[in-house]
């Protein structure tokens, strides 16, 4: 089967600095155009978020704001896969995905999450990490909850915040990452694998280059030979090297 996964990305100027927004989405491996559901819920919960910002600037700031902000994103990329459905004559769960949404300031960083993956806040200096999100697993292995097999997925979408201060780095995967990027079951970072691309990007003069780099690295023997599925990760470094830009890889 072709990839399922699917990844968004912009960034906004507001009056203290870019703020960056991201998603991921998982594509579910028994509906049959997944990656047209993934697709849609990532470009549609970056936009959201986008225009809420660009309406409301300090929703990139304030805690409750933000956290309205992504549950909207997920509400809106639900109805819009809905919407797609009925244009296609299909029922949405043929669209089924998970979806991960996060934004990114220096103030503030907030994310949501509906169903498995993992985002992941970072300090480089101090190597300390955190898990914003729970992930939504079931009772067997690989079960996972979907934004279109929820009335309003929005509702128990897992909302989590870190201090934009207090971490340098953001990064966002999909499920196929889970066993190598993530301590299981704690869900906890696994350096060993983020330290070699977060100092990779924090250090860099040339985004480009480090984005070929970390593409051939996730489609490399190492990673192929430990997943079956999908391999889909976004990461934005607050850069000192360059201040003013936010880097984005996937």
């Amino acid at each position: 089967m072709g990839n399922q996964d699917a990844v968004a990305h912009r960034s906004v100027e507001i009056g203290n600095g870019p703020v960056v927004v991201m998603a991921v989405a998982d594509g579910a491996g028994s509906a049959s155009r997944s990656h047209e559901g993934s697709g849609i819920a990532v470009a549609t919960a970056v936009d959201t978020i986008v225009d809420g910002i660009e309406k409301r600037p300090a929703a990139a700031l304030l805690e409750h704001l933000a956290a309205s902000l992504v549950r909207n994103a997920v509400k809106q990329a639900k109805n819009q896969v809905v919407r797609h459905a009925r244009r296609q004559s299909i029922e949405p769960r043929e669209l089924a995905s998970t979806l991960i949404v996060a934004i990114a300031s220096d103030r503030l960083v907030t994310a949501a999450q509906v169903g498995d993956g993992a985002v992941i806040a970072f300090n480089i200096d101090n190597g300390r990490a955190r898990t914003l999100c729970a992930a939504h697993t079931g009772e067997y292995a690989n079960e996972t909850t979907f934004i279109t097999s929820r009335t309003r997925p929005h509702r128990i979408a897992s909302v989590g915040h870190a201090d934009g201060s207090g971490y340098d780095a953001l990064a966002l995967i999909t499920d196929g990452l889970q066993n190598l990027a993530l301590k299981m079951p704690e869900r906890e970072a696994f350096m060993g694998f983020w330290n070699p691309m977060l100092n990779d990007l924090a250090q860099t003069e040339d985004a480009k280059a480090v984005s070929t780099r970390l593409h051939a690295f996730i489609t490399g023997e190492r990673v192929q030979q430990r997943t079956a599925d999908d391999v889909t990760i976004a990461i934005a470094v607050r850069n000192p090297r360059n201040p003013h830009v936010a880097f984005l890889g996937s």
